[in-house]
């Protein structure tokens, strides 16, 4: 449903900026062609488009699909959301000038149902006979050579895939509180590779890596990535250096206290994130630690008894 009153120019105006220059353009129809930024950067490690124009989107309904790798990566949905995802704040805020109220109130977070791939194995369960292919030979070097141990393995369900989309990577899997599936990481275990991580294409908005195993009564850490979370018991990775909204609301209303342990290399990060937690009525419960330039969690095997915690001026 589109208002009279939108100029629809200036959304096409905007969208070409977003996602560079489009391919097929139906006025009538409402419909825009672009090169599909999942397909290109996610699956295929592109720096630039691939060139086939497989992202649809409707700017009259305000709905867009890719025709190549919605059903495997569930890219398909509300514009809304497609923009917020990859817009910037300015083109985000030019978007949403045009963008009808009913569209914006319609746009709720809603539940993305992950599968763990079909050809995921899990490490200790893996065959035998399977253990003498180089495939697992390579995927457990890989692992013993991040110090994860087989109690790791257990705990975390920790596994690998010889084929498929996520073929040659391990798999680390999240699951929420009714221990379902929510997430997975999958990162490449081969020494040369041109994309490390190929994750499944949702939105990460609602997600609390693995919340099951989250005890709110004790210390909560806050790390960056998956492997990170794995050395620290009772941790959080944000997936990345910026913390969601949904995180932001689980923490300030269920935590006692929160230790935060970025990268080394991100303590910019780290002072900006403990300003934005350490308010409200958890003003005074929030910590940092400052890790070494090149450092991480992993790295020290969550051994963090050698670094104060601290709080900030």
């Amino acid at each position: 449903m589109v208002a009279d009153d939108i100029n629809l120019s200036f959304i096409v105006d905007v969208l070409e900026d977003v996602f560079g220059d489009s391919h097929l353009h139906s006025d009538y129809r409402g419909q825009i062609s672009f090169d599909c930024p999942v397909c290109s950067h996610d699956i295929k490690g592109l720096d630039h488009g691939d060139g086939k124009g497989n992202l649809e989107i409707n700017y009259h309904r305000f709905v867009y699909k890719c025709w190549s790798c919605a059903e495997t990566h569930d890219t398909q949905g509300s514009l809304f959301t497609l923009m917020k995802k990859y817009g910037t704040p300015r083109q985000m805020k030019q978007f949403l000038l045009y963008v009808p109220d009913e569209i914006k109130l319609s746009d709720k977070p809603e539940y993305q149902k992950i599968r763990l791939p079909k050809e995921f194995m899990k490490f200790t369960e893996v065959s035998q006979g399977r253990r003498l292919t180089h495939q697992y030979k390579q995927a457990e070097r890989y692992v013993r050579s991040r110090n994860i141990t087989d109690e790791m393995i257990n705990k975390y369900n920790i596994g690998y895939c010889e084929s498929g989309l996520y073929e040659n990577r391990i798999i680390i899997p999240s699951y929420d509180t009714e221990n379902e599936i929510n997430y997975f990481v999958a990162r490449s275990f081969l020494s040369r590779t041109k994309l490390k991580y190929r994750n499944p294409s949702v939105d990460k908005e609602q997600l609390i890596w693995n919340e099951h195993l989250i005890n709110w009564d004790e210390t909560v850490y806050v790390v960056e990535g998956a492997f990170d979370s794995i050395f620290l018991n009772n941790s959080i990775p944000m997936l990345g250096k910026y913390m969601t909204n949904n995180l932001f609301m689980k923490l300030y209303n269920n935590a006692k206290r929160v230790v935060i342990v970025l990268d080394g290399d991100a303590w910019t990060d780290t002072e900006k994130l403990y300003h934005k937690l350490n308010c409200g009525k958890m003003m005074g419960k929030v910590w940092v630690i400052k890790l070494p330039v090149d450092s991480d969690i992993a790295d020290l095997q969550g051994d963090l008894s050698k670094y104060e915690e601290i709080q900030l001026d």
